[in-house]
């Protein structure tokens, strides 16, 4: 039978490769740079090789496969790499335990927490046992003993389950744990523990997750992952209409499968770091607080809020005010009477995840005007990029669409951050390409800072024209398929042993998300009557704006050409402000205060939007961006 040839998408990866439907997945995987755990070499033994099918059809399940996987499993979509072959193109979900290597992740940031004073406290106690004369109820008990120092307190039905066994087991030594006046825990008291809170940053792509402790301020663990959902989309808006499409999943009275994936992710991160910790005492019960924070479709995703308002014009939220959710309700392996606290959203399209960027970043401006600093830009580059600006006090901000293309997608070789993606890409005077790849392994394809590089060098190397098209100006720059292309590896110096090119095509999609930022920065200064070098700090946040090279994203135009030392990359800022909102109640006060306070631009009914878009389209001449 003749063979045909199908893509495959790895998510969440970002590779795709083209494979014959003679291949297996984990022929695909080899070929596409990605390394899957195969202990057996693949021949179906050792069962490493697990992926879940997201779209498209396989052959069918093979004995070995129906031996390593539940029925559960096997609805769900599970795989063994190396037993299933394509029979249309795929989406394929690849879960960080069939990795052999993992990816980079930005877990972190600026590290000050000040004003310790969280939201959760506990108090020990000891109880007078029960006796014929002493009949009392064991809460009324307990009530009475934590009289003097906290009256009248509600209950949590579920804690209420919990006092017998531990007062007894603890011989009626016990710790009563309050969120401000709601007893959500009680423990025995020796032991004594970490009292611990959970910090989530829910990005598009990457999720971060941070356990703390909550009497001490210190970073117990931090793990990261990819967020699962990429395996339904790569942006905001593509994960939005599966559910429009799916209304079966919108019924689902378990929450739908977007829901439920960033959850099972979340647990799996809180076991993670509790496994690393070491620690036998500490459990998922002594998690008894946490914060959650993303853009607006990612805080209704995990809350279990319907999005698809948010998919079409005006693009409105369900909520945009503080929640608190009993973690039991969402399925989080915390507590069960922790509330999971969600700070508010902007609009439609700026989420909880920017309100946590600007505590570390803006507020300290806004706070302390006697700095000198009136004119500060702060920036989360990633899939949607949010942009605030301070001047005069106010504070005004905007969202953008800049696509994947900073995380791997849509480039034709491209990849997300992790061993063998080249990060930096130099073009000497003698036009020798100069490359750098994380983990200095061999290359196997080019991430969002690579990328990034590749197109400032080959614009100042006269390779690229300002409008991204390609000029006959080195050997490397050939016609395949008849189009231009720039080979940046050759095959035999290659990880995967094909070439690594950079297209025409490439540049357009940098070209757009890099001109849909700078128009967003280009209308708040407008708003605001300020010029790019009347900027006192401009303060570049999120996973890939940590990485990027400042002065090749100015050589494209993406950021205004100012003096480099007034560029400030800070990281995981919105994980740093969801830790502050975790350990000072007076964080989460000024969260909802910036909330109501920002003024929100909507960039798609700006008059402005498209001339500012259409121009900056273009590279700048290069005097102004060198």
């Amino acid at each position: 039978m003749a063979s045909h040839t199908f893509t495959v998408h790895l998510q969440p990866i970002g590779r795709r490769v083209q494979v014959r439907s003679d291949q297996s997945l984990l022929d695909a995987a080899q070929l596409a740079g990605v390394e899957l755990t195969s202990l057996c070499g693949g021949v179906g033994v050792c069962e490493a090789c697990r992926i879940r099918l997201v779209k498209g059809q396989l052959t069918p399940l093979t004995a070995d496969e129906s031996h390593a996987f539940s029925a559960t499993q096997i609805q769900q979509g599970f795989r063994l790499a190396c037993q299933a072959r394509p029979l249309s193109d795929a989406v394929i979900e690849i879960p960080p335990e069939s990795l052999s290597t993992p990816q980079r992740l930005q877990l972190e940031g600026l590290q000050k927490v000040e004003d310790l004073d969280p939201a959760v406290r506990r108090y020990f106690v000891e109880i007078p046992p029960p006796s014929i004369e002493d009949l009392r109820a064991d809460l009324t008990r307990l009530r009475d003993a934590l009289e003097p120092i906290c009256p009248n307190f509600e209950c949590d039905y579920k804690v209420s389950q919990k006092i017998p066994s531990v007062c007894r087991s603890s011989q009626w030594k016990v710790q009563a744990v309050f969120h401000n006046s709601r007893l959500i825990q009680v423990l025995p008291a020796y032991p004594k523990t970490k009292l611990l809170g959970l910090a989530v940053d829910i990005g598009t792509t990457k999720v971060a997750a941070y356990l703390v402790d909550l009497e001490t301020g210190e970073v117990f663990a931090q793990a990261g992952s990819m967020n699962p959902q990429i395996a339904f989309g790569e942006d905001v808006i593509s994960r939005i209409s599966y559910l429009i499409n799916h209304p079966d999943q919108r019924a689902n009275p378990e929450g739908n499968v977007l829901h439920r994936r960033i959850i099972e992710s979340l647990n799996t991160l809180i076991e993670q770091m509790l496994a690393e910790a070491n620690e036998p005492s500490l459990t998922n019960e002594a998690i008894v607080d946490a914060v959650v924070v993303g853009n607006t479709a990612m805080h209704h995703l995990f809350a279990g809020l319907p999005v698809e308002q948010l998919g079409v014009s005006p693009y409105v939220p369900a909520v945009s005010e503080p929640l608190y959710i009993p973690a039991r309700d969402l399925g989080l392996f915390i507590a069960p009477s922790a509330l999971v606290y969600l700070p508010p959203n902007i609009a439609g399209y700026v989420g909880s995840d920017h309100v946590a960027m600007l505590l570390p970043t803006i507020y300290p401006y806004y706070a302390a005007p006697s700095q000198g600093l009136s004119n500060v830009m702060a920036i989360d580059i990633g899939t949607n990029t949010e942009i605030s600006l301070l001047h005069r006090r106010e504070i005004v901000s905007c969202s953008c669409a800049s696509g994947p293309a900073f995380e791997g997608a849509h480039i034709q070789y491209g990849m997300r951050a992790a061993p063998g993606a080249i990060e930096r890409v130099q073009i000497t005077p003698e036009k020798k390409i100069l490359l750098k790849t994380i983990a200095d392994q061999e290359p196997v394809g080019i991430c969002g800072s690579g990328i990034l590089d590749a197109i400032a060098e080959m614009y100042f190397a006269d390779l690229l024209d300002s409008k991204g098209m390609f000029l006959n100006n080195h050997p490397n720059i050939r016609i395949q398929n008849r189009r231009m292309e720039f080979l940046l590896v050759p095959a035999e110096q290659s990880g995967h042993h094909q070439e690594i090119v950079i297209t025409r095509r490439d540049v357009n999609e940098i070209q757009l998300a890099k001109g849909a930022i700078r128009a967003g920065i280009n209308i708040l200064l407008g708003e605001a009557g300020l010029r790019a070098e009347d900027l006192d700090a401009l303060i570049i946040a999120g996973a890939f704006g940590s990485y990027i090279d400042v002065r090749s994203a100015m050589r494209i135009g993406m950021l205004p050409p100012i003096p480099l030392e007034r560029c400030h990359q800070v990281g995981n800022a919105a994980g740093t402000g969801a830790k502050q909102m975790l350990l000072s109640k007076r964080y989460r006060q000024v969260a909802s205060e910036l909330a109501q306070r920002i003024r929100y631009i909507e960039l798609s009914n700006h008059p402005k939007f498209a001339d500012e878009f259409s121009k900056s389209l273009f590279f700048p001449p290069k005097d102004l961006s060198n």
